[in-house]
């Protein structure tokens, strides 16, 4: 959060650390709780919000400390060991406040299953080096690197806020390691796949949609949540600024950024024939969450509908495609082909090694993929760079070139 924003504290709400902290009076006496709450805008209107409802009830009598303080050293000093499950809940809880909708799924999904592998009824008081090793183990058996190190991250998390809350006298961060992850593995498809699996695609709408992604190197969810409102087909761009989540519901791109993306002549030819299928929709109205976890409602015409094909799918109740549609789309696409399967993902990938393999100069590719820079682009597809140490004089002079003669 800005500057400016923190020194606009409501009376009474304070930063303390990281953190912010309401400040009462409580039996004549100043009394200050954290609540373990990062300043955010939505946290400091809800910083207030408690205050105003803390003061109320002091006033009318009724405040119960504890129940608005469980942990305060004010009540009962420092917390008694209590089950995992339990904790869990309650670390959950803070964690709602912070973080959005789909995050905070993942994290449910997570820490049930890391409470599972320890013992839900299991007491903090058993939390020791040797318990902590133990239950790595089991997390990280059966997982991928990465898949393994998302889970240990959030179990981090919770330990650093028992740690902060007193459940624990140290952190134990050291024995919840990550695994070593191998190179990331890019396996962009070939222009002879991808005419291949447009050969075996059933469907118009299933061919616009490869080439889009072919040929813009959007991620698979903002394809999904692409309308016709993004489209700009005299200047040919889109505007990217809506992504959905894994399962259903929108919300703002990866980056929470909105970016413009130049349409290459395969993806407007797509475009222009996708708008006959869906161009003639009825706009309807859709929240999307933002950062702060608000919504902003939006008219919205979608690109590709499950309406827009014949099959299973079309009778849907919803005006947009999912990821998990997308991919058994794919599946069944890349099978029908013949070609070795990879997941629609690697149509991202494929879109930055063509473009590089042609020369394009890696920030424009940055932006146009909607990274913070072009270091990620250089550590990922620097193999696909076309004569990388040709001289950027000598690739204006080749392009100048052709234009004088």
């Amino acid at each position: 959060m800005a500057s400016n924003s923190i020194n606009k504290l409501p009376r009474g709400v304070e930063l303390h650390g990281k953190y912010l902290r309401i400040s009462f009076t409580y039996k004549g006496s100043r009394r200050r709780e954290s609540l373990k709450l990062e300043p955010t805008k939505q946290n400091i209107k809800f910083a207030k919000s408690k205050l105003g409802a803390i003061k109320y009830e002091v006033l009318a009598g009724s405040f119960n400390y504890s129940h608005h303080f469980p942990d305060s050293n004010v009540t009962i000093g420092k917390p008694s060991h209590k089950p995992i499950v339990s904790l869990i809940n309650q670390y959950l809880k803070v964690k709602e406040q912070q973080i959005r909708r789909s995050t905070f799924d993942k994290y449910v999904s997570m820490l049930n299953i890391f409470s599972e592998l320890y013992g839900k009824e299991r007491s903090s008081e058993t939390i020791n080096p040797r318990s902590i090793s133990e239950v790595r183990t089991l997390l990280i058996q059966g997982r991928t690197a990465k898949t393994a190190n998302t889970y240990l991250s959030t179990v981090r998390t919770f330990f650093t806020w028992l740690h902060a809350m007193e459940y624990l006298d140290r952190n134990y961060l050291e024995f919840l390691s990550n695994v070593k992850v191998p190179e990331r593995e890019i396996e962009p498809f070939t222009i002879a796949e991808f005419k291949m699996a447009i050969d075996a695609c059933l469907q118009d709408q299933h061919k616009n949609i490869i080439t889009l992604l072919a040929y813009s190197g959007l991620r698979t969810g903002e394809m999904c949540a692409l309308s016709w409102e993004d489209i700009n087909f005299e200047e040919r761009t889109m505007l990217i600024r809506r992504s959905t989540f894994d399962k259903r519901g929108l919300k703002t791109t990866k980056t929470d950024k909105e970016r413009t993306v130049d349409i290459l002549p395969p993806a407007f030819d797509a475009l222009e024939a996708q708008f006959k299928l869906t161009g003639h929709y009825e706009a309807k109205e859709h929240p999307v969450e933002l950062a702060d976890k608000t919504n902003r409602i939006e008219s919205l015409r979608f690109v590709f509908s499950p309406h827009a094909i014949t099959g299973i799918y079309s009778n849907r109740p919803y005006d947009y495609l999912g990821k998990t549609v997308t991919n058994k789309m794919w599946q069944s696409i890349s099978l029908r082909a013949g070609i070795k399967y990879r997941t629609v993902y690697q149509f991202r990938h494929t879109y930055a090694s063509w473009m590089l393999s042609a020369g394009v100069n890696m920030a424009y590719l940055a932006e146009q993929m909607g990274h913070a820079n072009f270091l990620m682009i250089a550590q990922v597809y620097g193999k696909w760079m076309n004569n990388p140490n040709q001289k950027e004089s000598d690739k204006a002079w080749k392009a100048l070139e052709k234009r004088h003669k």
